[in-house]
């Protein structure tokens, strides 16, 4: 195998090695992108759900604590 001279274009051979790579990963890519924008959406929803559902505290019913030392 070693002895046998090549026979292709090397950078021919690249190229067409990299078009091949896309073609097979390109639907785990799509994939990948919709995932993440999914989780995204997911969690933008979950930030502005949160303020909504923490309780409020009412400073109506405290009372001043400052001391005011003359």
């Amino acid at each position: 195998m070693a002895n046998n001279p090549v026979k292709y274009n090397q950078k021919q051979n690249h190229a067409d090695n990299w078009k091949h790579n896309w073609e097979v990963m390109k639907p785990f890519v799509h994939f990948g992108f919709k995932a993440m924008a999914l989780i995204g959406g997911a969690l933008i929803g979950i930030i502005k759900l949160l303020p909504m559902l923490a309780p409020h505290k009412h400073d109506e019913g405290k009372k001043e604590t400052r001391i005011i030392k003359i």
